[in-house]
């Protein structure tokens, strides 16, 4: 079982349940700082394939931005601070057409770099977070970052070797569906693009994971 569901599960029913949240996301960090093997919680896949598609780039509250802050819960706004307004407008109409109004970024370290993450976003149902709220999320931050400091050296470096290699933002998007079980023909329907090119990206993907069908791919990325 990978590392992102060995903490994932856990990590994402304790911090909605104690602040809740319109959806959520439990990601791992490369070291690139780019946030991958993404785990959701919540009606958040249609959302989350359009954000990587289109406005990933956009995000304020990457690992590399909050990296910069020295701290490990964040808020949308604190994040806005270290992108230009023109970025951030774009960023922002993406949010409001999903009704989302808040944004708090969770982050786990190891070897003095973010490891791990956790995205609670709100929509107006929820309103924005409050500073009680926050303080609770520190808290639990600072109880799972304990769990991630005493993994056996062991087990880390397993999870590093067996690790899957890192895939492109589409790659990402495609491995999202077929987890979620859509056929070629639902997958084009929904990224825009032919049948075809959903063949050729799915053949690459199996290249590059070392599979040959849609089960072993998702036991490769999700088990």
């Amino acid at each position: 079982m990978s590392h992102v569901q060995v903490l994932g599960t856990p990590c994402l029913r304790a911090f909605t349940r104690a602040v809740p949240a319109s959806l959520a996301a439990f990601y791992t960090i490369d070291e690139t700082l780019s946030a991958r093997d993404f785990q959701l919680a919540g009606d958040a896949r249609s959302i989350h394939a359009l954000y990587l598609e289109r406005y990933r780039h956009l995000d304020p509250l990457q690992p590399g931005h909050c990296l910069q802050t020295g701290r490990q819960v964040l808020l949308l706004d604190e994040g806005l601070a270290f992108q230009s307004e023109a970025r951030n407008r774009r960023y922002q109409g993406f949010l409001r057409q999903h009704d989302v109004v808040d944004i708090a970024e969770v982050l786990f370290h190891a070897r003095g770099r973010p490891v791990l993450g956790l995205s609670l976003l709100r929509r107006s149902e929820h309103g924005r977070f409050t500073r009680a709220e926050m303080a609770t999320l520190q808290s639990l931050q600072e109880m799972m970052q304990l769990a991630v400091d005493q993994r056996p050296p062991t087990l880390q470096h397993a999870e590093e070797t067996l690790s899957p290699p890192a895939l492109t933002a589409r790659e990402t998007q495609l491995a999202e569906l077929i987890r979620h079980g859509l056929s070629n023909k639902s997958m084009a329907r929904e990224l825009g693009i032919a049948p075809s090119t959903v063949k050729t990206h799915l053949d690459h993907l199996y290249r590059k994971l070392g599979v040959t069908n849609r089960t072993e791919l998702v036991s490769r990325l999700y088990l």
